[in-house]
């Protein structure tokens, strides 16, 4: 009986000793809602790092000009397809529409597909269920502004999405572009 309650104090003493020791590592309730509220930041900012830099309302215009020819939406995140919802006045009032089917805002650019049964949501497109790649780069001569040139049109995914960058950027105001200006887009405020 002796050697059991002297085994008992001892296994007691053990558990209290492995109790304060986790107690010891338990950090206040004050600093672990920080550390709940900090991690909750950093997970949003990491998610937001996931949206396409090109999100929001944009006026367009063509190269250098002033007069507004489409106002276009971008909406995209990261590993989920997106839209592009352009709204013109310039080129006969149409509208048009494409699924985003990826981005890269480090490469500048990303992938587009016509919609399969109404193609680009305009009459007459010819490329329904088609892919483009458009690059995009950064204006440096004017704040909230891109300039955008489309390289590829109506291809396969694979034909578009191995579509290397043949813009030149030198001078996109009224040149670049293929034959002609790029595309600048300015955030609509």
């Amino acid at each position: 009986m002796k050697q059991t309650l002297i085994r008992s104090f001892v296994l007691l003493g053990l558990f209290f000793q492995s109790t304060a020791c986790q107690m010891e590592k338990q950090v206040p309730e004050s600093e672990s809602e920080k550390n709940l509220l900090l991690g909750l930041v950093a997970g949003q900012v990491a998610e937001s790092s996931k949206d396409f830099a090109l999100n929001g309302v944009w006026n367009s215009f063509t190269g250098n000009g002033t007069t507004l020819d489409t106002l276009t939406t971008f909406s995209a995140k990261f590993g989920l397809k997106g839209v592009q919802l352009d709204d013109s006045s310039a080129f006969g009032g149409y509208s048009s529409c494409y699924i985003i089917i990826e981005f890269n805002n480090s490469e500048g650019s990303f992938i587009t597909q016509n919609p399969e049964n109404n193609g680009g949501c305009f009459a007459g497109d010819t490329n329904k269920g088609k892919y483009n790649k458009v690059f995009f780069f950064k204006n440096t001569a004017k704040e909230n502004s891109y300039w955008l040139c489309t390289v590829a049109f109506g291809k396969t995914y694979a034909e578009a999405k191995a579509q290397t960058d043949t813009s030149t950027k030198s001078n996109p105001g009224s040149s670049g572009c293929g034959a002609s200006a790029f595309s600048r887009y300015d955030r609509k405020i």
